[in-house]
């Protein structure tokens, strides 16, 4: 009888301590999308003429860089006209959008339109960016956005 309470009593201290040693989950990464080494589209838009034609890069939070296989721009500016039945100047907030497949930078023709025209409050999203993996899978890192100062 005193074996049987001897080994249930290691028994219960065996159940106890595991009980009480948690495994955490591993942590999923970290991944920041960078244009021209900046984190957000929060930047002065001259600079932002400056590295407009720059690679989107994909990195998690251990440095390692991912190889980025698609993404959008969205990009809000406003333009001005002059209404024909007016005469009178009015200003509109207008959008383009644009997707990019296997590359991870904007093609010329846009990376030109932006460097021409990008001024102070308009509103760029480089969203929908997807990179492959190191096991080869595919996934959709957080956006890159902001607006010009």
């Amino acid at each position: 009888m005193r074996s049987h309470a001897a080994v249930l009593a290691v028994l219960v201290s065996v159940t106890m301590t595991h009980a009480q040693v948690k495994t955490s989950p591993a942590k999923p990464a970290v991944y920041t999308v960078t244009l021209g080494g900046f984190r957000d589209a929060n930047i002065p838009a001259v600079l932002f003429k400056r590295i407009v034609d720059s690679a989107i890069t994909v990195r998690d939070d251990k440095g390692n860089r991912y190889p980025v296989l698609r993404f959008r721009i969205n990009y809000t500016f406003s333009s001005t006209f002059k209404d024909s039945e007016t005469q009178k100047q009015k200003t509109i907030r207008d959008f383009r959008a644009a997707d990019f497949y296997d590359t991870d930078r904007l093609s010329e023709v846009w990376a030109a339109s932006l460097r021409d025209n990008a001024k102070k409050d308009d509103e760029v999203i480089i969203n929908h960016v997807i990179i492959r993996l190191r096991n080869g899978k595919k996934l959709m890192v957080p956006e890159w956005r902001g607006k010009l100062k």
